[in-house]
């Protein structure tokens, strides 16, 4: 069996509801932009915020990286009280596929051929001086394509204040540790619409591991967690990754999946789940104990935004008052977030 499989089973909500009839959560303030995250084309505000990590805080502040899933760069911010800054753009990738690239790109999935675009940018981490920016490593939306720009995984080395320090260092070997996923790894590279395609929303890391949460397939109420080894994504050379991910099976619900993904500081991760298509589910928040899979607790659904998509999940700060994470959408200009209150306890 080339992979190991953890099945977890909801237990009772911190809130005393279940998956199915969970609460709904009230927001606590909502965050104000002070200026305009950038896009790919040039004077107009971002509409399609995918993805922000931040380092931990330091002087009254946080120093983020942000993603969107309309152009092949990240961008910088600052966090600072209910205020978001944003700063310099960072290039992930080029307009053709770097030979410096680690591993080798995936071949004969998605239904026809496309060109070399954006990076579909869905998903940010952050840990031990360095981020992590994942492409969808899903065939485009809307025609099926194969375009080998979203089937990246970048790391950020940054110093002390944040500031990139060297290169982007580039891998395809994801795909890899996708096609090894379980149950999960015959959905890779299939039509993410007509066939419940595989596709990567959110990422987070723990130790060496970094963990891809997928946004579909969704199969029998089940969305999918997949664990690779950082050591081996990012190895030198060209030879492909051959080391067993890991697979949680995570109770997510009818058509739901996993949006994005949060580390908390004792190596729980906080999910935000929502449709794995457009099927118009709620979004909710799910706490995972990765010793304990079993454990996994719903703690409420997000409100209603209408047509805003709930697409991610940053946390603030962990004290004696809870857990505070921030949320954001994709659809009004620059985004929305929202910072919200959870009864989670630190151990």
């Amino acid at each position: 069996m080339r992979y190991r499989l953890f099945a977890t089973f909801v237990a009772a909500s911190l809130l005393g509801a279940s998956l199915t009839q969970a609460a709904t959560l009230a927001p606590e303030q909502r965050f104000k932009t002070l200026g305009n995250f950038s896009t790919k084309k040039t004077g107009r505000p971002a509409r399609d915020i995918s993805g922000l990590a931040c380092m931990p805080a330091a002087n009254g502040a946080q120093r983020c990286l942000l993603i969107n899933d309309e152009g092949s760069f990240a961008q910088f911010a600052r966090i600072a009280e209910n205020r978001i800054t944003p700063g310099a753009t960072l290039p992930i990738i080029g307009a053709e596929a770097s030979p410096e690239t680690l591993g080798q790109p995936p071949q004969g999935i998605c239904k026809m051929p496309g060109r070399f675009a954006e990076l579909d940018g869905e998903a940010v981490a952050y840990a031990d001086g360095a981020f992590y920016v994942s492409g969808s490593h899903g065939c485009s939306r809307r025609r099926g394509e194969f375009r080998l720009s979203a089937f990246h995984l970048a790391r950020i080395k940054v110093d002390a204040e944040g500031a990139a320090d060297g290169k982007v260092e580039l891998t395809y070997r994801l795909s890899d540790m996708l096609r090894a996923a379980g149950p999960a790894a015959p959905f890779f590279g299939r039509s993410l619409m007509d066939d419940n395609g595989l596709n990567i929303e959110g990422i987070a890391v723990t130790g060496d591991t970094l963990w891809a949460g997928l946004r579909a397939p969704s199969l029998d109420n089940r969305g999918f967690l997949v664990g690779a080894s950082l050591k081996a994504l990012f190895a030198p050379g060209h030879a492909p990754a051959t080391e067993t991910p890991q697979v949680f099976e995570l109770p997510a619900g009818s058509n739901r999946g996993i949006r994005d993904l949060a580390p908390l500081p004792d190596g729980r991760l906080l999910a935000l789940l929502g449709p794995a298509q457009d099927q118009g589910e709620p979004y909710s928040l799910m706490l995972i104990d990765l010793a304990r899979p079993h454990a996994a607790a719903t703690l409420g659904d997000l409100p209603d935004r209408g047509d805003d998509k709930a697409e991610s999940l940053t946390v603030l700060a962990q004290d004696a008052k809870g857990l505070a994470v921030l949320v954001g959408y994709d659809g009004p200009k620059n985004g929305r977030f929202e910072s919200y209150r959870l009864p989670v306890e630190a151990r």
